[in-house]
């Protein structure tokens, strides 16, 4: 049973409210650093995060104004946005911080590729490569996004978003995609197959945002669905949050069963619930979850024990 906690925080910072794929970092005993996306008028997204009491989100200490670093130059992959959507603790000093990078196109709406930021002392952010880790390729022809990264037993595992294709739907392009899985032994080179993690289960149905743990032995995914018709509407098939356990993390079944999360009757998050992810702490489990129109109503959380 998840007990909601209500809405933590919105961006004003660009004039649009938008605080989208938010997660945690524990910078230390006392402090998590809330790592968001927030987006401009012109729909560029940039990176930011606020500090907030650990256990505590309600409780925010900093909420910097200036991004922690910017989109690319013109023609690069990151030009025109930047999503993060997790982090990993390399060495006392140092972590890597996955993102996606957005492309516009012409064809269809945009394109994405996935990058990373190397984070020295909680406090200098530098990319690892003006260029991507990971783009469209033989096994992913169309894009990549949303990378998921944890190191296990000093192996780089990376649960990503896999472009299937782009449907017609009343005379616009949507996006079917699916949960695919890399390897790496560095975290910056990756391998990955045409294996499919976890895939439709009707047409039309696209799996954004995984968020894995590992606990207990056990990989657990937390991931978004919607469908491809009016998921922007409360009324079509908009974004709702799964959850998927994997024994060896390629193989995953849902586990509807096991959660059990739904839209409020009114508010922030009455319309849709997307790009949840999960800390746990003191044995309970910290859901940091979007709402309403995609993040531009803010993120709030929820605890499970």
């Amino acid at each position: 049973m998840w007990e909601r906690k209500g809405l933590v925080y919105q961006c004003d910072f660009y004039g649009t409210g938008y605080a989208q794929d938010a997660f945690i970092d524990e910078i230390n005993e006392e402090v998590w650093r809330i790592y968001y996306s927030a987006r401009t008028k012109d729909v560029v997204s940039y990176p930011h995060y606020i500090d907030v009491e650990a256990g505590n989100l309600n409780h925010i200490i900093s909420q910097p104004s200036q991004p922690l670093f910017i989109p690319g130059v013109p023609g690069t992959f990151d030009d025109n946005g930047i999503t993060m959507t997790s982090i990993v603790k390399i060495d006392d000093n140092t972590k890597y911080l996955y993102y996606c990078g957005w492309n516009r196109k012409v064809s269809v709406s945009y394109s994405l590729s996935i990058g990373c930021v190397e984070v020295i002392d909680n406090k200098v952010y530098r990319k690892i490569s003006d260029g991507p880790l990971m783009e469209r390729s033989m096994y992913n022809p169309i894009a990549v996004s949303a990378p998921m990264v944890i190191k296990d037993n000093n192996i780089f595992h990376m649960w990503y978003i896999s472009f299937q294709n782009w449907e017609k739907v009343f005379d616009k392009y949507e996006p079917i995609y699916v949960v695919k899985h890399a390897l790496s032994m560095d975290g910056i080179k990756w391998e990955c197959d045409n294996h499919i993690c976890l895939d439709s289960e009707y047409p039309g149905e696209s799996i954004g945002r995984p968020w894995i743990i590992k606990d207990e032995g056990i990989y657990k995914m937390w991931y978004s669905t919607r469908g491809n018709e009016n998921y922007r509407q409360k009324e079509g098939q908009h974004y709702m949050i799964g959850y998927a356990e994997s024994q060896n993390g390629l193989d995953w079944k849902r586990r509807h069963d096991k959660f059990d999360f739904t839209t409020s009757n009114d508010g922030w998050d009455s319309e849709m619930l997307e790009y949840a992810s999960v800390k746990k702490y003191n044995d309970k489990y910290y859901m940091i979850y979007n709402g309403n129109a995609f993040g531009k109503t803010g993120f709030g959380y929820a605890i499970s024990e």
